[in-house]
């Protein structure tokens, strides 16, 4: 089963290197996993990378598992490093600049699902940055 498709009311287990790889953006991609009342996903940020200030109806509340990001969330700018995590209600505008030189791989939740997310194409799935192999 593909753990990317449409969220599910069953279990199901999968391995990060099996999850179809999302382009969200230039500089973004992602490995989500749906359930039926959440999004977890592995996303990698490139070095240099910018992500304008956006929001979505979903809350967010991710982790840092290698690297380290410039993360602006409400008019308050953080340095995120690994271990360090976040928690974004529905609506707060957000953006991120990647401030290391290997990019930086978070792990993220989204709740409702990302059903925004659905309409991009899925890559062949690759295994990432994380976990070191």
């Amino acid at each position: 089963m593909d753990p990317s498709a449409a969220p599910t009311t069953h279990h199901e287990f999968a391995s990060v290197d099996e999850v179809p790889v999302l382009e969200l953006m230039a500089g973004i991609q992602a490995r989500p996993v749906h359930g039926e009342r959440i999004t977890l996903a592995v996303v990698e940020l490139e070095p240099g990378l910018r992500m304008a200030e956006h929001r979505h109806p979903n809350e967010q509340v991710g982790i840092v598992l290698r690297g380290e990001f410039t993360f602006t969330v409400g008019g308050e700018t953080r340095v995120r490093r690994t271990g360090d995590s976040w928690v974004i209600p529905p609506q707060v505008p957000h953006a991120v600049e990647t401030t290391g030189a290997a990019g930086c791989t978070v792990i993220e939740t989204f709740s409702p699902p990302r059903a925004d997310w659905s309409d991009i194409p899925r890559g062949a799935p690759a295994p990432g940055m994380w976990p070191p192999r």
